[in-house]
This record gives C-alpha cells, sequence and structure tokens, in this order.
C-alpha cells in the first residue's frame, strides 16, 4: 500500500476528475466510440462475452489516458489507477459521479451493489 499512497502524492484528486473526464471524452471520440459500440453489440447482454470483447479494447484506450497521469500504460497502470480512483471516489462526489459514467459506458443497464445502494 506503500507503492499507492506514493503514488496519490502524484495524483490529486483534481488530476483524477480530469483523468476520468479524459477517459470519458476518449470513449466518445468518434472511432473509440464505434469500436466499443460494435464490440458491445458482439457481446449482447453476456458478460463474459462483454470482459472478453469489450473490456480489452476499452482497457487499451484507458492506457493511452493515464500514461498522460503518470501511470504506466499496462495491466498494472490501469490496476493502480482504479485503486485510486476508488480511494479519491470516497472523498469527493465529482470523481464517484465521473466513475460511475465511465462505469456506465462500459457496462450500460448493468446494476452494481455498491454498499448497500442499488447504482447503475
Amino acid at each position: 500500500m506503500l507503492n499507492m499512497a506514493t503514488s496519490l502524492q502524484h495524483f490529486s484528486i483534481q488530476d483524477c476528475k480530469a483523468a476520468l473526464s479524459d477517459v470519458l471524452t476518449a470513449f466518445r471520440q468518434p472511432a473509440n466510440a464505434k469500436k466499443l459500440d460494435e464490440a458491445k453489440d458482439n457481446a449482447g447482454n453476456d458478460m463474459l462475452r462483454s470482459m472478453q470483447i469489450v473490456f480489452p479494447i476499452a482497457t487499451q484506450i484507458q492506457m493511452e489516458i493515464i500514461e498522460k497521469y503518470g501511470f504506466p500504460p499496462d495491466g498494472d497502470g490501469i490496476i493502480r489507477f482504479t485503486q485510486a480512483v476508488k480511494i479519491y471516489e470516497k472523498q469527493d462526489p465529482e470523481v464517484a459521479h465521473l466513475s460511475n459514467e465511465v462505469r456506465t459506458v462500459l457496462m450500460p443497464g448493468v446494476y452494481i451493489m455498491r454498499e448497500g445502494n442499488l447504482a447503475t
């Protein structure tokens, strides 16, 4: 956890908001939106197929963004970025909202149980 604490010194709540906004913008760029929509269509409502088809595309898009914020553009970087977002979600409602928007792009219509509340 020391690495995460060190990472957070260089990745502020403002950075987190900007990174999540940049990820959403990247997801909505026409070429990326087309790739994601096609992948979602191919996956249908099958969560396993979504993980096999949609998530690799979304992960690649995210890696390009998070690299600009000091995270390595690989699986470890995605994990560290996601951990930082989870920490900041608890501290800032705007981060929580942006993070939820990212999840909605990745998993529309999937309901997530979170701390006893039903969230989309």
